[in-house]
């Protein structure tokens, strides 16, 4: 998710980052209508698996050091988790729930940090309530992270020829077979955090290979339409069944769908990707920028939720809450990024002023 050069961005999914990250929010706002992306929670399979094929292809470089790997990716998370949080807290705690005293504070303060360290949001929930729920991916992707280094470090063979695999078999029948989406039961624990990271990370894995074998093969211009008219079709799918289907079938059948497109993507043949390699720089953007818009929007719809508890009031509301939200989210994305290059442009003056070398 971070911003990389132009170069070595692959313009198809940047732009399904941007497009799924919008059905992500209209499901939040109409989600209790379900009139409108009734399964857009779906979309986020499409970041944990496009994470997991770029956290995979990245890992082979990073196992002779795996835990300054590991201090890396919790410092790649961190300042957007605990930007997002900060905002959150104010939104929900102060204004919506109206804790002013510093003895109300200071207790929420007291539960609700962690989510900003990454070590709440992670599934593990037992029905308790979330301070911002769409921040849940951070914390189960560093988690499944660590433990997939640790795996890869440690008893790669093993892993990779009988524990994932197993893993995925066990994980999804398990999935399939529970009758109740009861987030108080241990099925909160499968789908909604660590362990559905966990499967779609699996999945990733898999994509990778056949990202590999399809990068080995020199295709004809034929076989390249035949390619990227799947990919079309994967995406339409998707789309289609995050408007109309809930069951959690559907929700596997999108996941595939997600993983033929972005196999196709990375592994050079699309089309798309080349008649849109202009685009590469903005549409790159858009996918940075993806990122702030899915850790801010929820505050502010819960905002307006409570400002307009009439359902027709709070749809006619429906432009400046957008307008909110990208405004909230533009805040957040050049707070982090201009915070990072001043980080990385003064680190070694900063030191100097703590350190003797």
């Amino acid at each position: 998710m971070a911003v990389s050069t132009a170069s070595r961005r692959n313009v198809m999914i940047d732009l399904g980052k941007f497009v799924y990250i919008w059905v992500i929010v209209f499901y939040h706002i109409y989600r209790d209508t379900e009139s409108h992306f009734i399964s857009g929670r779906f979309g986020v399979e499409f970041f944990l698996l496009a994470a997991g094929v770029f956290f995979f292809r990245g890992l082979e470089r990073n196992l002779a050091d795996p835990p300054r790997y590991i201090g890396r990716r919790f410092m790649r998370f961190f300042p957007w988790s605990f930007t997002a949080f900060i905002f959150a807290f104010v939104v929900i705690r102060v204004v919506i729930n109206g804790d002013t005293s510093l003895a109300d504070i200071t207790e929420r303060l007291s539960s609700d940090i962690w989510e900003a360290l990454l070590v709440k949001m992670n599934g593990i929930n037992n029905g308790k309530s979330f301070l911002n729920t769409p921040a849940w991916t951070l914390s189960s992707m560093f988690l499944v992270e660590i433990i997939l280094i640790g795996c890869f470090f440690s008893c790669r063979k093993v892993f990779v020829n009988v524990l994932l695999p197993l893993s995925l078999m066990i994980g999804f029948g398990y999935w399939r077979v529970t009758e109740s989406y009861d987030m108080e039961d241990w099925i909160g624990f499968t789908a909604f955090g660590t362990l559905r990271t966990w499967l779609v990370y699996g999945c990733a894995y898999y994509c990778t290979k056949l990202i590999g074998w399809l990068q080995k093969l020199d295709l004809t211009r034929l076989a390249e339409v035949l390619l990227t008219a799947l990919e079309t079709l994967c995406h339409i799918f998707a789309f289609t069944a995050m408007c109309y289907k809930v069951t959690r079938c559907w929700q596997w059948c999108t996941l595939l769908a997600f993983f033929t497109a972005i196999a196709i993507e990375m592994s050079g043949h699309s089309l798309w990707n080349r008649a849109l390699r202009r685009l590469s720089r903005p549409i790159g953007w858009l996918s940075s920028f993806s990122l702030s818009i899915y850790l801010m929007h929820r505050p502010v719809t819960r905002y307006f939720e409570h400002l307009y508890p009439d359902t027709e009031v709070y749809y006619a509301h429906l432009l400046p809450m957008l307008a909110v939200i990208i405004l909230c989210s533009l805040a957040q994305y050049f707070l982090v990024t201009g915070g990072m290059k001043l980080w990385r442009k003064n680190a070694k003056k900063i030191k100097a002023l703590f350190v003797r070398s």
